[in-house]
This record gives structure tokens, sequence and C-alpha cells, in this order.
């Protein structure tokens, strides 16, 4: 039977709930610049910011290229000129405030801290804005390390990310290593690039199957799959 020991957990939909951070940062961002907080206008900032963030993951743009145009290929769409940098300094000021915490994070991670699992954040993002997140969710103390795309130079999927992380806890045996995300392009297929195994955290049960080791619906579930691996 596998024994996983080291456990690689994405924090945003996985274990904080970046669905609402955003949604609160955008909707104070709006306000200041007059945009209509409808359904529209959010689905078309998701948009513009998805397909950065895939063409992140692809290698086809750096980081800055997201932070410094996102906001203002957005007030395009309103045909609006504004400073789309300030806009961005604004949201991430409200966007670090957000720590609200996925149902039942905190009891799995409660739980396997007991059981002496070691336990990692492996994550894309900016570091002072992670950082800040699970210091101010009550979640920090949980981790034995975190790794930020932003501090280590690599995004998942990239298999530099997951090397860079092997070798700084000089971690030998792979089969011990667990990965858990809610992305299918960014954990599942960066698990896949390094031969780990990976659970997909999937909330609306919407994937029949996928390219993960594992696919649950609630955060405990890990702790009874890892249970049953002993």
């Amino acid at each position: 039977m596998k024994k996983y020991k080291h456990l690689i957990f994405d924090l945003d939909n996985t274990l904080l709930d970046f669905n609402d951070t955003e949604e609160q940062a955008l909707k104070n961002v709006f306000k200041t610049f007059n945009i209509p907080e409808t359904a529209e206008s959010f689905d078309t900032y998701k948009s513009i910011n998805k397909s950065l963030w895939s063409s992140l993951e692809k290698g086809t743009i750096a980081r800055e290229d997201i932070f410094n145009t996102r906001f203002a290929l957005f007030f395009k769409e309103y045909n609006l000129d504004v400073d789309g940098i300030k806009a961005e300094k604004l949201y991430r000021g409200f966007l670090n405030n957000g720590c609200k915490t996925i149902k039942n994070a905190e009891v799995l991670l409660s739980k396997l801290k007991k059981r002496n699992y070691r336990i990692y954040a492996g994550t894309n993002g900016m570091g002072i804005t992670q950082r800040k997140r699970l210091m101010d969710s009550g979640l920090l103390n949980y981790f034995n390390d975190l790794f930020i795309s932003e501090e280590i130079g690599y995004e998942k999927p990239d298999p530099r990310f997951f090397d860079t992380l092997f070798d700084s806890l000089h971690i030998t045996d792979k089969a011990s290593c667990l990965m858990i995300g809610d992305s299918l392009s960014s954990d599942i297929l960066g698990a896949q690039n390094v031969e780990i195994d990976s659970v997909l955290y999937d909330t609306e049960q919407i994937l029949s199957s996928s390219a993960a080791t594992y696919t649950i619906s609630d955060l405990l579930q890990i702790y009874s799959l890892l249970e049953e691996e002993k």
C-alpha cells in the first residue's frame, strides 16, 4: 500500500476561498471607478484574467504581464482611460485582506498535523498576498513550508516549480508526495509532469474522470483517503 508523507496543497479555492475574496475586491474596484456591479462586468474581468493566467501557465507571457495589463484590458471594454497599474495596486490591497477559508480546511489541516504529515503550500500567486491571507485565516501554523510561484520563479504546472520544492526539502522518494488542488491545468497537470500522485478537489462534482489519482468533493475525504492508504 502507498504511504504518503509529504502533502502539497494548492491554496486558492482549495484551502482559501479565492472566489469570495476576488468578488469582494472587484466590488471595491468597480465602486472606485464607477463600473456597474453586474454579472457581465464580473464575467468580463474573469474572462480576461483567466486568459492571461492560462498564457502564463503555458509559458507564453511573463507574470508581470498579468498584473500590468489585466485591468487596462478590462477598462478598455468600457471605453475608460484608467491607469491599469494603479487599479491593480488598489485591487491587490483589497485582495490581501481576503482570508475566508474553504469548508473543513482547518479541521483537515489540524487532523493531518496531529498525524505527523508534512504539510506544504504549493501555490501560484504573489508572496505577500498568499502569506498575509494564510496568516489572517489562522492556517499558517499548520504548514511546514510555503512554496509560492512569485518567490521561487516558476509557475505550476512547470516541473521546475516542483523540482524546486523537492530540492529544498531534500525529497528523493517522490512516491511519498501527494499534490492536492482544484485546477486540472496547474495542480493536476503539474503533478503529472513530475510523476507524483494527485487529488482533484472538485466541489461541483462535474468531472466524471480526470488525470488525477483521486477525486474528492469535500476536504475531509482527504483524511479518510490517506488513512486508507496506510
